[in-house]
């Protein structure tokens, strides 16, 4: 997939971090993705640890703010703990038409980073694959997943930041249900913005209907200008028109957790494609500027 004139050199590097949790120490692994010396990324994958569920049971990526010192996403912790940066699941993971896992809250069960599967630097980009099993609490895989992104940086530091999810049923026909503010592909930014919410403004494609309960329909993306750490950012996501599920509701609120909702099967033994991308701007986006950019987008696939 091309983006067009977004340009940086791009380079990879792990790190572990140490929290401690009732009197122990709990070792989180990360995955950096760095501009030069400037973190752009960084991908959560601690293995699942039952004494520390809340901590471990989703792998997610955090976006870097422009200094590449903190992240302007939300880890764990404060209002919905389970909104955690770039992330993707569904609350009705339907089994067989019958057993339901929630892959979004996490009660019953987890995904596990198993393997990196490609790390590379390129010319203005870089990307991470890696697979991740989605597994009951009794550790049997329901789903197989290969989560690929890909970071470009543009030459006024616009972050195009691509999230391609490969998802396998193992062990049965899935259907992926839920509904938009508990499913799908999903950006949560900091928890700061639950102490004022007011100042999120989302920008919709012309058209597009907000609907009761924080709910968008008829639109391919959705932006948002959220302040975090006494900056202003930008953050446009956007769903292909090729999308499997069709066009998504989109999910916008306040506190700058949105994203795209659909509600496909996979057959088991069968793979389901999707994929996103998230632009973050320090510059202002208006609704003509996000048209652009997803019209950029749609013509580059």
């Amino acid at each position: 997939m091309k983006y067009g004139k977004l340009m940086g050199v791009l380079t990879l590097a792990g790190a572990m971090l140490w929290t401690t949790q009732a009197g122990a120490q709990l070792k989180h692994l990360t995955q950096d993705l760095q501009v030069g010396d400037t973190t752009v990324l960084r991908t959560m994958y601690t293995p699942f640890d039952p004494e520390n569920a809340e901590e471990t049971y989703k792998v997610y990526t955090h976006v870097m703010d422009f200094a590449g010192e903190t992240p302007i996403t939300k880890g764990v912790g404060g209002q919905f703990s389970h909104h955690r940066g770039l992330y993707i699941g569904w609350s009705r993971t339907m089994l067989d038409g019958e057993d339901s896992f929630d892959t979004w809250h996490m009660p019953n069960s987890y995904q596990e980073h198993v393997e990196w599967l490609h790390l590379e630097m390129g010319e203005g980009h870089s990307t991470q694959r890696q697979r991740i099993d989605w597994n009951t609490r009794e550790d049997e895989t329901l789903i197989r997943e290969v989560r690929e992104i890909t970071a470009h940086v543009a030459p006024d530091g616009m972050r195009v930041i691509r999230f391609a999810s490969s998802l396998e049923a193992v062990v049965g026909d899935i259907e992926l249900r839920g509904d938009s503010h508990h499913a799908g592909m999903q950006i949560r930014m900091s928890n700061e913005v639950t102490e004022h919410p007011e100042t999120t403004e989302y920008i919709l494609p012309e058209g597009a209907e907000r609907l009761d309960n924080d709910e968008v329909s008829g639109g391919w993306w959705a932006a948002a200008g959220v302040d975090v750490g006494g900056k202003r950012y930008w953050v446009l996501h956007m769903t292909p028109q090729d999308h499997v599920g069709g066009e998504p509701l989109y999910s916008i609120r306040p506190y700058a957790r949105f994203g795209a909702f659909t509600e496909p099967d996979i057959a088991q033994g069968e793979t389901l494609e999707m994929d996103f991308v998230v632009i973050i701007s320090e510059q202002e986006l208006d609704q003509a500027a996000c048209q652009a950019l997803y019209n950029a987008y749609a013509d580059a696939r």
